[in-house]
């Protein structure tokens, strides 16, 4: 008998944490604070059950309580735990998986980049079957006017932060091809922006092409970027496929670091 009544306890406990996460969830969901009649009818709970798990948690401030309107909004603890767990991540170990599959799908070397004081340093890469030898190894920094990375990434910036990029570090020739003039350049980074990809076109290296797509983190600040790259001839040939893929991998890791598509910056 006690055991029974022990499981049935269990249960209702359960089931009081899940209605108290699923209530939080569609907070969280919300542009704005949300009144309590709004959540019972959405989870289809009773009124009064929804305020009592709703003073629980603001008691243990996950959420808070407008006084104006009576309606509730994600609290302090809630983002603080949030934010503790966002800032254990780590960016390759988050990454590394998804560059590993994408390698081996599209058999073509894929980089996961980061922006540094002007520049961007490779600090992963994974080879498919058919990957060729290029001159970005990990640690070394290149320039942003000419990577497929560097202009993913600084396409996000405000104008005002690249031309300082561009005054400070120039914009040296590598090849034919590599873009030395600062208006095109602009003029590149805001068709960046809209399509959400960028592209080397033999800019670094005579007859290697690249891919790149920003990754965002929960400040909405592009903090990487991800490439494939490869002999322009194959790369052109599957350049759908790398595109879809880069940003499949893009929303997936962006997600795992707190990312959602409301939180980007306007330029």
């Amino acid at each position: 008998m006690e055991k029974a009544k022990s499981k049935q306890i269990a249960a209702q406990s359960n089931s009081a944490v899940e209605r108290a996460l699923t209530i939080l969830e569609l907070i969280s969901s919300k542009e704005g604070p949300v009144g309590v009649g709004e959540i019972a009818q959405e989870l289809e709970l009773a009124k009064s059950t929804t305020h009592r798990i709703l003073e629980a948690l603001k008691s243990k401030q996950f959420v808070e309580q407008i006084e104006a309107t009576e309606k509730y909004q994600i609290g302090l603890k809630a983002i603080e735990i949030g934010m503790s767990s966002l800032t254990k991540w780590n960016l390759v170990d988050i990454t590394a998986p998804y560059l590993k599959q994408l390698a081996s799908d599209l058999n073509e070397t894929a980089f996961l980049g980061v922006y540094d004081n002007g520049e961007i340093v490779y600090v992963y890469k994974a080879e498919g079957k058919q990957s060729v030898s290029t001159n970005a190894q990990l640690g070394t920094r290149k320039p942003v006017h000419c990577t497929g990375l560097g202009k993913s990434i600084v396409s996000n910036f405000q104008i005002e932060e690249v031309d300082h990029i561009l005054t400070e570090k120039g914009m040296p020739k590598y090849t034919d091809k590599t873009i030395t003039d600062r208006q095109k350049y602009l003029e590149e980074l805001s068709e960046i922006r809209q399509r959400g990809y960028a592209m080397d076109d033999e800019e670094v290296e005579e007859g290697l092409t690249c891919f790149a797509v920003p990754i965002f983190n929960y400040t909405g600040n592009a903090i990487a970027a991800i490439s494939v790259a490869g002999p322009t001839e194959r790369i052109l040939n599957k350049k759908d496929q790398v595109i879809e893929s880069l940003k499949s991998v893009n929303t997936f890791v962006s997600t795992r670091l707190g990312f959602v598509p409301a939180m980007r910056k306007s330029i």
